[in-house]
């Protein structure tokens, strides 16, 4: 069994500029993670390049071997420590988690 994990984000900031240098860090955060977790199977960080404004900011694709991988990722110290970022650097958050 695979499961995938994807999440989007709405980056918060009051200028196109520090919108742009949140989601920069944002990614460099993000991709410190795969070396540091090794449930990890699969990771990728997107970036919203162009489209609406309404549009989410940064995207995460990943992929665990199963839930309990997923759960150990979820409360590792170093996710949390990026979570805590995310937590204070944006304005909305959807997510989904699948079986492939």
């Amino acid at each position: 069994m695979t499961l995938r994990h994807v999440v989007t984000w709405k980056v918060a900031g009051d200028t196109e500029q520090e919108r742009d240098a949140i989601k920069s860090e944002f990614r460099d955060r993000l991709l410190s993670l795969p070396p540091q977790i090794d449930v990890i199977r699969s990771f990728e960080v997107g970036l919203n390049d162009a489209g609406a404004a309404d549009n989410f900011d940064v995207v995460l694709v990943s992929e665990f071997d199963d839930e309990d991988a997923l759960q150990q990722y979820i409360v590792h110290p170093v996710h949390q420590e990026v979570v805590a970022f995310v937590r204070a650097n944006t304005v909305g958050r959807a997510g989904v988690d699948y079986i492939l």
